[in-house]
């Protein structure tokens, strides 16, 4: 075996070749070099001003997990009985019930457990006694504002392949609630070859990937409509101004058709349900300017027309040219025979089928946007308050006041698309806008700026609608995306007080818009008065000037006629001498 040998090296220099012993020393600074700039890429190189972002070397990140517990919730029925008595005791029959007493009470056991009970109850009683259940404790503290945190999140996405504008959405009516949408470009100016994909979905909430159902009208789809007492049932109103029904269980297209002849002239823009016996009624608007009414069993031809003519001579019959185009339509349950039609003038029309004549049909309307109104829906909180939406403004509008809107909001930056109440919290209700934006107001908590924004998507939001229960929001935009919204507790459950205090704006709202009519009347009448007297003062000045000048020509011509006859005297005397 070799032994280790350790390999060495020796290095010899002379310390005279080591060099001088280096000094260091504090010295000012003073420039080594210096690299002029390229000419060429400093061209190349733009200020921006101003900046708004902010850039770091490193992009934040942050991660968290979290793992709750899973709610399992079950339904569970309780049948209580007054005083927990057997099933062959009938509980209207006093023998019965005092028979059964005096059977118990005999009994050896009933004794002993009333004994046992005895201790347990007066320890119940004492502790009765003892607290004060009508004492109001921690009165002397300062009352502080209740701080409320408002979140509104997006819950799912259901996206349209061809990315069509969503045109409709609506809730079906079952206990676990499917989303219905249609998507159609709705815009003259459009191509009309894309409307050729006329595809309709039906969506599951939990489930994004695919559509659960799809149906095929026969022309673009503009609305939509399911029926109260079978969620597979709906009803589409078309761009040709066509009725179509689906029932999505049993086949993509429709079951029934109505006639082009006996339909629309236009786009169906309004679709919706009647309050029935047999829920198999419903009405239709359209810009054509007239309304109809169908029954789902025939739709042969409509049940009823209605021309919504509003301002039009006494004497001339109500036509399509004189009628206004309709933009949306409303109908509450509550007012069967009342409904709401916004027009593409911006009018508002309040209308009751129970009236004799025309003018007792179509009672009053509103000037209410510069624009198409486009959509007009009444309170949760009070049938005789409604609200619209139009061009860059939202208004709250009251039946008792016709001459403007009890409550306005501040413009909007983009054009409102549609507005809807929320459907418990009395005090609210929502917008959405061509920017994209998502708006909560609550007018108890604040006034003049909404309790939440979101921005939803880059493209304009067309529809929404709010589910029945107020938890989830459906928003479509004008890219085809179907946004699923979820608001926190306290935007959609109302407070104990909130009922009453949103009547008391109203009533107050209500007062001082009469109050205000009443004062522009009496300036107007006060104006009209003064005017009528400066008239008839000028027509007194005329007069004046007229008798003057009257009596200037009669003494001018009655001193003439005096000179005539003295020089005919003077004459005479004369010739008589």
């Amino acid at each position: 075996m070799r032994s280790y040998i350790k390999s060495t090296y020796e290095y010899t220099k002379l310390r005279k070749n080591f060099g001088r012993q280096p000094l260091f020393q504090d010295v000012p600074a003073h420039l080594i070099d210096s690299i002029n700039p390229d000419r060429e890429e400093q061209k190349q190189y733009m200020l921006r001003n101003p900046v708004h972002r902010e850039i770091q070397a490193t992009m934040p990140q942050s991660e968290h997990d979290a793992n709750t517990k899973q709610l399992i919730m079950h339904e569970q029925g309780i049948n209580h009985t007054e005083g927990g008595w057997p099933r062959d005791v009938h509980l209207y029959n006093e023998d019965h019930l005092a028979r059964h007493r005096r059977r118990v009470q005999h009994e050896d056991g009933y004794v002993h457990a009333i004994s046992n009970l005895k201790p347990q109850v007066e320890h119940y009683i004492d502790q009765n006694n003892a607290i004060d259940m009508y004492q109001t404790y921690f009165a002397g503290m300062d009352a502080r504002a209740p701080v409320e945190k408002y979140n509104v999140q997006i819950a799912n996405v259901f996206k349209d392949t061809y990315k069509r504008p969503v045109s409709c959405i609506v809730w079906t009516n079952e206990k676990k609630s499917k989303l219905a949408a249609s998507y159609s470009y709705q815009e003259y100016t459009a191509d009309k070859s894309s409307n050729n994909r006329t595809v309709s979905y039906v969506w599951d909430v939990n489930k994004q990937t695919s559509p659960l159902y799809e149906f095929y009208p026969e022309s673009s789809c503009w609305r939509l409509a399911p029926s109260p007492d079978n969620p597979d049932i709906l009803v589409a109103g078309l761009e040709n101004g066509t009725i179509n029904i689906f029932d999505i269980r049993n086949n993509q297209d429709a079951v029934s058709k109505s006639s082009v002849y006996n339909s629309h002239k236009g786009p169906i823009t309004g679709l919706l349900y009647l309050h029935s016996r047999t829920n198999s009624e419903f009405f239709t608007g359209s810009p054509d300017g007239q309304c109809l009414w169908w029954d789902i069993r025939n739709l042969f031809k409509p049940m009823d027309q209605l021309f919504m003519s509003v301002r039009q001579a006494q004497n001339v019959e109500p036509s399509f040219s004189t009628a206004e185009g309709v933009s949306c339509i409303e109908f509450d349950r509550g007012l069967p025979t009342k409904f709401l039609t916004g027009t593409e003038s911006g009018l508002v029309i309040n209308a009751n089928r129970m009236g004799r004549s025309h003018s007792e049909v179509l009672t009053n309307y509103w000037n209410a946007h510069s624009g198409p109104v486009r959509a007009v829906h009444r309170s949760p909180c009070t049938l005789r308050m409604f609200i619209t939406c139009g061009d860059w403004n939202v208004r709250i509008w009251s039946e008792e006041v016709r001459t403007a809107p009890i409550i306005v909001t501040r413009p909007y930056l983009y054009q409102v698309t549609d507005v809807a109440w929320a459907p418990l919290r009395y005090s609210s209700y929502m917008a959405v806008c061509q920017g994209g934006v998502f708006h909560y107001w609550d007018l108890l908590r604040k006034y003049r700026e909404p309790i939440a924004t979101l921005q939803i998507s880059k493209h304009g939001l067309t529809r929404l609608t709010p589910h029945p229960e107020g938890e989830s929001i459906a928003v479509g935009d004008n890219c085809g995306s179907l946004y699923l919204l979820h608001l926190s507790e306290n935007m959609i459950l109302p407070g104990s007080q909130d009922k009453h205090l949103f009547h008391q704006i109203y009533d107050r709202e209500t007062r001082r818009e009469h109050i205000l009519d009443n004062r522009v009347k009496e300036i107007r009448l006060k104006h009209r008065k003064d005017d009528a007297e400066t008239h008839v003062s000028n027509e007194r000045v005329d007069d004046e000037g007229v008798v003057k000048t009257a009596e200037i020509d009669y003494f001018k011509t009655a001193n003439e006629e005096l000179n005539k006859i003295d020089g005919l005297h003077f004459a005479s005397s004369n010739f008589s001498e």
